[in-house]
């Protein structure tokens, strides 16, 4: 435009004018109905009085300059204009992208366990998980993952007794004896997702929480923000319901350590939200709903911005920026191991509260600042070749997340966005996600082989001679002298059990040399008349499964408690008739405790261990310059002393009365080496070799040919989140189902699956072995007429 040199054609205002708006003035009153001047009956003055009317300018009014010529427009400058905290991003970019959403939550109907898993740190959330439940959750304690419908809310809470339970009974589960006053109780909500790093971009965690204040308790502590599975992360901290700090968590790489730096209120850069303090000279209120706001990016040192929203000048609200962690420039090493986080609230909580802790959450969600769909990689899996398909439903294709990428925790989560399917006949394909359960690996919980069970044995007819002492009626008890010592988690020995009407976690002691009398270790009820001994006298012995040489010398067994009491074990140089006598090593058992409730009855039993899945890794290896075989399992280390040739190994599994020991998977090779193609291999055992006294059932596994599932990396592609598994064909246990496409013979089509899998729908994630495991998703095939066979393709997306 054309620069102005003078005022010519500009009109100046002057400074002393006053600005638009109402002012007071003295106005001549009028009856409204006629229209009359009021005049003053005694004065036969004008009446007036106050009012109000417009008047443009004023003497406040900023000079302004206005031109008529339409050559040259002036510029104005805004110099009056105050910038939010929100207006630019943590990396000063102004706020004029979309933003693109990651996690939108509001908790009206439920809790999307898809989305949140509620299962405490460690697996338990208090300390003395194994007191019983009527102590530990009478009145209003206990610890609680909860929907609240009436507050749209989940809710984290927890308030322990006092005191923990006093076993009056040492049951050899390591109870005993209980009565400690330092119980720990943590509750708490994190998201299953951890939300992706974007370079360049900042990643906001939005929260709407009230929760426990006031309590003064120093072991109340409660939480809520952001962090990634090493401890790093950004949150609000509120200890003793009164004291409220931001926490900045940083990972020291040089040293290997997690730091934290605490940052009290009164030390914050913003606004301290208190009372006549600040900008804002509002006092916070945690009780009451707040919504609040954790920005980060991550260059590997860049800093975080902590904002409530809440009132100014108790008339408007907005965001208000509390706290500016500014490391920008100042660190040698980055301060987070990992930037992809997971949004958490927590609450813990100490013996010895009056109250509970807690804290609510309304709604949340994670979004990126003008985020796209960013790192996305392109994946595909497809089976080498058709597979025979029947009636019977089975596993042809299987996805699963690694645990690591190259020794490093994986982070990622996977978008499978279409199927191709063929068949030669009418045929079902269906999508199903199918749990690995606790303490798994990356191959667990994919073998269904045989199920082993044992039925109950005769009844006894018996006379009670005493507490401890029963007769048997009418002829001789079993002789198992030979079975009373040993532990009662039967890892040693084969402790023999007596069970019956309100007998519990009882043993034989002692057996007279007659055979007419035992005596237990436990006091026999009384009124008792008819028991049944429980022994270790059935059977099973694997045999083919384990390669003889180096091959078969690493390892992991995989296996499933369908209940009752059972041991398994490897037998080393295994040969001709198996005997109770043999040597075996016994490596992992199901056994029970006794159960209490809060008065100290004795009201049943428990399974111990409390895991139901469970997996032993195995080792075997020959220490130079001996004649020894060192062997390891489950943690249990043995030296078969002056033995170099273990072989043939076979897994010995025994089993007591009415119990079931189900689905035992042999993985050899490393972890490492199972996810290697053409390395290491995966087979269940489908049916037992020799067994006595116990039932088998390949049912679950599809019949006695089906093998286990084998999920290995691509080669071509080391960096990607996905095993795959193209070896497996077996009816899966449990599974979940997604969706279903069905196909006509000799039809090929490809499916959409974009509509259930996406970061804000269903996707496949976490850790194997982990309460964040989604599990393997399994195509599954059916022939609906006849048989024939099928193949399948998976495409997905992983970020």
């Amino acid at each position: 435009m054309t620069f102005q040199e003078d005022l010519e054609d500009y009109y100046q205002l002057e400074e002393d004018v006053e600005a638009l708006g109402l002012i007071e003035t003295e106005a001549e009153l009028i009856d409204f109905a006629s229209g009359v001047d009021l005049i003053d009956g005694n004065t036969s003055e004008q009446l007036t009085g106050e009012s109000f009317e417009f008047q443009a300018l004023s003497e406040s009014c900023y000079p302004v300059v206005i031109t008529n010529d339409e050559e040259g427009p002036a510029l104005v400058n805004v110099t009056n204009r105050q910038q939010s905290e929100v207006d630019t991003s943590l990396l000063g970019i102004p706020r004029s992208e979309t933003a693109l959403s990651l996690l939108e939550n509001v908790n009206i109907y439920g809790v999307n366990t898809k989305e949140w898993t509620a299962d405490p740190a460690g697996g338990f959330g208090y300390t003395y998980y194994q007191d019983p439940s009527d102590w530990t959750f009478r009145d209003n304690y206990g610890n609680y993952r909860r929907h609240l419908p009436a507050e749209s809310a989940v809710q984290a809470y927890c308030f322990p007794p006092p005191v923990s339970f006093s076993f009056v009974i040492d049951d050899n589960s390591g109870r005993f004896p209980g009565g400690y006053t330092n119980g720990v109780m943590n509750a708490y909500w994190e998201t299953k997702r951890t939300f992706r790093y974007q370079p360049g971009r900042v990643t906001a965690f939005t929260f709407g929480t009230r929760m426990s204040t006031g309590s003064s308790y120093a072991g109340e502590v409660v939480q809520w923000g952001c962090r990634n599975d090493y401890g790093d992360g950004y949150y609000f901290q509120l200890e003793k319901g009164t004291d409220l700090f931001i926490i900045y968590r940083r990972f020291n790489s040089i040293l290997n350590t997690i730091e934290e730096v605490k940052f009290p209120r009164l030390e914050w850069t913003g606004d301290k939200i208190l009372i006549n303090e600040g900008l804002t000279n509002w006092g916070l209120d945690l009780s009451r709903v707040t919504m609040f706001k954790i920005e980060f990016s991550w260059y590997g040192a860049v800093g975080a911005k902590f904002l409530a929203y809440v009132p100014v000048d108790h008339d408007e609200a907005r965001w208000v920026e509390l706290h500016y962690v500014v490391i920008e420039n100042q660190l040698e090493f980055p301060s987070l191991k990992s930037a992809f986080m997971k949004m958490f609230i927590q609450a813990r909580n100490t013996a010895g509260a009056v109250n509970p802790a807690f804290i609510n959450l309304y709604g949340s969600s994670v979004y990126i600042d003008g985020g796209d769909k960013g790192t996305v990689t392109l994946g595909s899996a497809a089976l080498g070749g058709a597979k025979n398909i029947d009636s019977t439903s089975r596993a042809i294709l299987g996805l699963q997340v690694k645990g690591q990428i190259n020794n490093i925790d994986n982070q990622k989560a996977v978008y499978p966005v279409s199927l191709a399917a063929f068949a030669s006949t009418e045929a079902r394909f269906d999508l199903v996600l199918q749990g690995n359960g606790t303490g798994a690996g990356e191959s667990y919980y994919y073998g269904n082989g045989t199920n082993l069970t044992k039925s109950a044995s005769s009844g006894l007819t018996i006379t009670r001679v005493n507490d401890n002492v029963l007769q048997i009626s009418g002829g001789t008890f079993a002789d198992i002298s030979a079975e009373l010592s040993g532990s009662t988690n039967y890892l040693t020995g084969r402790r023999v059990r007596v069970t019956g009407t309100n007998i519990f976690n009882t043993h034989v002691v002692a057996i007279n040399p007659g055979l007419t009398q035992i005596t237990t270790d436990r006091a026999i009820p009384a009124g008792t008349t008819s028991i049944r001994l429980s022994r270790m006298n059935s059977y099973a012995i694997s045999s083919g499964i384990t390669p003889t040489g180096a091959s078969g010398a690493t390892g992991s067994i995989f296996f499933n408690s369908g209940g009752g009491q059972w041991r398994l074990g490897a037998w080393f140089q295994a040969s001709g008739a198996y005997s109770t006598s043999q040597d075996v090593m016994w490596f992992a058992s199901k056994y029970t405790g006794l159960n209490f409730d809060r008065n100290g009855n004795i009201v049943g039993e428990i399974d111990l261990p409390f895991e139901p899945y469970r997996q032993a890794e195995f080792s075997i290896t020959f220490p130079s310059g001996t004649s020894n075989t060192l062997v390891s399992f489950g943690g249990t280390i043995r030296t078969l002393t002056g033995v170099t040739n273990p072989w043939p190994m076979v897994l010995v599994a025994e089993l007591m009365d009415s119990s079931q020991l189900n689905d035992v998977v042999l993985a050899l090779g490393t972890p490492t080496e199972r996810i290697t193609p053409n390395s290491g291999s995966t087979t269940a055992i489908t049916q037992w070799a020799n067994a006595s006294g116990l039932t088998q059932d390949t049912t679950a596994a599809g019949g006695a040919v089906t093998i286990a599932n084998k999920f290995e990396g691509s080669s071509s592609d080391p960096l990607s989140a996905v095993l795959v598994d193209t070896q497996g064909y077996r009816t899966l246990f449990a599974p979940q189902r997604v969706a279903t496409y069905f196909l006509g013979a000799n039809e090929m089509k490809q499916f959409d699956l974009s509509g259930l899998f996406g970061p804000d729908k269903m996707f496949i994630t976490g850790k194997p072995g982990t309460t964040n495991n989604s599990g393997a998703l399994f195509v599954v095939a059916t022939a609906r007429v006849g048989s024939g066979v099928a193949s399948a393709t998976l495409n997905w997306e992983e970020q």
